[in-house]
């Protein structure tokens, strides 16, 4: 797949594709309204939904909605679904629902009682809590960026699990560890169609002592784009890759109310100085052992480049970062330029690539900067800098005010 989605200087040279914006597919899957909806803002067993995957900012491009999220995404195309079992949770029904993010609410697929998901997620005993599915829509993203949203749908995917881990930590809600699943089973019994496929799971509460049965018949199937268009090679790569369910580390409590609300990925940085604290923040926030994180760093006390916190090579390498990443000016102002690399080059690594970026989000916004994620790159260009493939950027410097800005 990295191959098959490489991006050279000659290939971003030819590419002349026009996109008509109207065809944009929709970006919320809708269930039908005679399902039951319950507001997730005043149910205080499960508010916490609501700061997992929630619609920050709202207004109309050209005639259409425009939504911007908590959670940072390739294009601002978010090609992710939620979905929860939710069981023995004071004011709620039993039963499998669909996150609706454009209202915010919850939407009842089935009831259960004995049953549930539970025997596909390697869990023999009934759940209390709430089993979170995040599912993947790829054509949401190849829609733009055609084979190469393979890329995107997964570090997409690692913002939102650390967006929901986060959350979790916060408000000290207890964890299961998730083993020996059923992935194709899950897929089918949830109802999944061809463009949609359950990529993560997350059990957040504990087992009960009480023996759970499988689902026999499956959910209700509901499309999850107003239109889908088949794009085989990708819908292979998706199928075939297995679910993510290990818990992202989390080191510091850098999440809070109003850092989830006021996200935002800069659209340019201010030339004035970050300050030594932040940059030192930065380089010391952990990531997965199957990461290799290089900071190029622009600073009167920093200029370098950095790996695990120390400082590995002398210089200004500003200019070397710009050209790597498609000559996008706005960079050029940045004071960190963080490349991640993996020796992996898999769903997984992605997922753990987009785990470790929204840390770098929450960590700029905590201290007042900016900070954008880049998926796009002269990939061969990239070995310069690493044996391993680049997986994601992520620039990070002085904050300008960017609530006109049309980014994600």
């Amino acid at each position: 797949m990295r191959h098959a989605t490489l991006l050279t200087p000659q290939s971003v040279a030819r590419k002349t594709t026009f996109l008509e914006w109207r065809t944009q597919p929709s970006l919320f899957k809708r269930y039908p309204d005679f399902c039951y909806r319950i507001a997730i803002e005043g149910n205080l067993p499960l508010f916490w939904l609501g700061r997992v995957r929630c619609i920050t900012d709202r207004h109309t491009v050209s005639g259409k909605p425009y939504y911007r999220l908590n959670v940072p995404s390739a294009g601002n195309l978010h090609p992710l679904e939620m979905y929860l079992q939710i069981r023995n949770v004071s004011g709620f029904l039993d039963g499998i629902y669909h996150w609706d993010a454009a209202s915010a609410s919850i939407v009842l697929i089935r009831e259960i009682e004995r049953d549930g998901i539970e025997p596909y997620i390697g869990i023999d005993r009934r759940f209390n809590g709430c089993v979170v599915m995040f599912s993947v829509v790829p054509f949401r993203s190849a829609w733009k960026y055609a084979l190469r949203a393979w890329r995107y749908v997964y570090l997409d995917l690692g913002h939102q699990i650390a967006a929901l881990q986060y959350v979790v930590n916060y408000f000290g809600l207890p964890t299961t560890k998730l083993s020996d699943m059923d992935i194709l089973g899950l897929n089918r019994i949830m109802g999944m169609g061809e463009g949609e496929f359950i990529a993560s799971v997350f059990a957040v509460g504990v087992p009960s002592s009480r023996p759970a049965v499988a689902l026999e018949s499956a959910l209700m199937t509901v499309a999850p784009c107003d239109y889908l268009y088949r794009d085989s090679k990708l819908t292979e790569a998706v199928a075939h890759e297995g679910a993510y369910t290990d818990y992202p580390l989390v080191i510091r409590p850098i999440w809070d109310e109003n850092v989830n609300l006021t996200r935002r990925s800069a659209r340019d940085f201010s030339p004035q100085t970050m300050k030594a604290e932040a940059i030192r923040e930065i380089l010391q926030l952990s990531y997965s052992e199957s990461l290799d994180v290089l900071h190029i760093v622009v600073h009167p006390m920093h200029t370098g480049i950095y790996r695990n916190g120390m400082k590995i090579q002398n210089g200004n390498f500003s200019a070397d970062a710009v050209h790597l990443l498609l000559e996008q000016r706005f960079i050029s102002n940045a004071s960190v330029v963080s490349l991640i690399f993996s020796v992996r080059f898999d769903s997984h690594s992605h997922i753990e690539a987009g785990i470790y970026a929204h840390g770098l989000y929450l960590l700029a916004e905590h201290n007042g900067i900016g900070c954008s994620g880049i998926g796009a790159f002269y990939d061969e260009e990239a070995l310069r800098w690493s044996n391993m493939p680049l997986l994601y950027a992520v620039a990070i410097g002085g904050k300008y005010d960017n609530r006109s800005s049309k980014r994600d």
